[in-house]
């Protein structure tokens, strides 16, 4: 039998950070004036973008129960921790439509990065490329007083806040038995590279990590090719800056994001093969908040660790 999705990550506490804790049951959610509507089907939301009187707005109705408040959480603390002159929606409300929990939000203009890269040799690819790290250097320079976990809790250490959230994701792995027993073997054995791996980062402090900044969440005016927002923080915390940075090699490849960081600051030894680490647990995380499995994707991942 396939487990249930356990109950969301409590959120990291911001200070400053204030978003409704009830939700108000719209119905329908009919907004009066509404005059055109897109629909999106994302991997945690049906997203809905509605013109309606007083302007345009998002509206993300979620596939499972307790995402809406902490995503009102990350989003709330990514508006205060990004530059003031980059666009980060703003809660408007949290509500609810029949049995699913919606955040309603305001509309940040643009498309994704990864749908609007200019030609990656233009001079207009390179200054792109380089107000995405800028605003990703600006997160990692804010610090915090303790590396956290994705169930909320504290650690004096990244190897104890990782082994933690691997630990808790090993255990669901543990359980599904939708999922192939090598195959989950093989997961869970990349565990035992998280001590050495993580080792050469003991000495680094605890910042703040937007968790999911692949090129889809930065928005991009289309022509102008000028960085104007953006969206959909993950579990966003304090934590290490690397597991912000492994996902900027993950689309707009011609951009080079993940070198150009690396470039303006050195990782330490064995980035790599921590990238690869990063990726598999990162897509455990969505597998089990989302229900989503594919076993070949996952051979993948693994496969490609374990050759580094």
């Amino acid at each position: 039998m396939t487990p249930s999705c356990p109950a969301p990550p409590t959120p990291p506490r911001f200070p400053g950070c204030r978003v409704p804790t009830t939700f108000e049951d719209q119905g329908e959610m009919e907004f009066a004036g509404r005059a055109s509507m897109q629909v999106f089907e994302g991997f945690y939301a049906t997203v809905r973008v509605e013109d309606v009187l007083g302007g345009r707005r998002v509206v993300k109705a979620f596939h499972r129960p307790g995402t809406a408040a902490r995503e009102a959480v990350a989003l709330a603390a990514l508006g205060r921790m990004t530059p003031p002159w980059i666009a980060v929606p703003k809660l408007i409300a949290l509500q609810r439509e029949g049995d699913r929990e919606v955040m309603v939000q305001t509309y940040v203009p643009g498309v994704p990065l990864a749908e609007a890269t200019p030609e990656p040799s233009s001079a207009a690819a390179h200054a792109l490329a380089e107000q995405v790290v800028d605003v990703v250097t600006h997160w990692h320079a804010q610090e915090g007083a303790a590396f956290e976990d994705l169930r909320g809790g504290t650690h004096a250490d990244f190897l104890a806040s990782y082994s933690a959230d691997v630990r808790d994701l090993g255990s669901w792995l543990e359980e599904a038995d939708h999922i192939d027993p090598g195959l989950r073997e093989r997961i869970r054995g990349t565990a035992r590279a998280v001590p050495d791996l993580l080792r050469p980062l003991a000495d680094d402090p605890p910042v703040f990590i937007h968790d999911d900044c692949h090129a889809g969440n930065f928005l991009v005016d289309p022509e102008a090719f000028v960085l104007t927002g953006v969206i959909d923080p993950g579990a966003a915390r304090y934590s290490h800056r690397e597991l912000d940075l492994f996902h900027l090699a993950d689309a707009a490849e011609g951009l080079r994001l993940w070198e150009r960081a690396v470039a303006r600051r050195p990782l330490a030894r064995g980035a790599s093969a921590r990238r690869g680490l990063f990726r598999i647990w990162d897509d455990v995380k969505h597998a089990r908040a989302t229900g989503w499995w594919d076993d070949e994707w996952f051979l993948r991942r693994v496969g490609a660790f374990e050759r580094l």
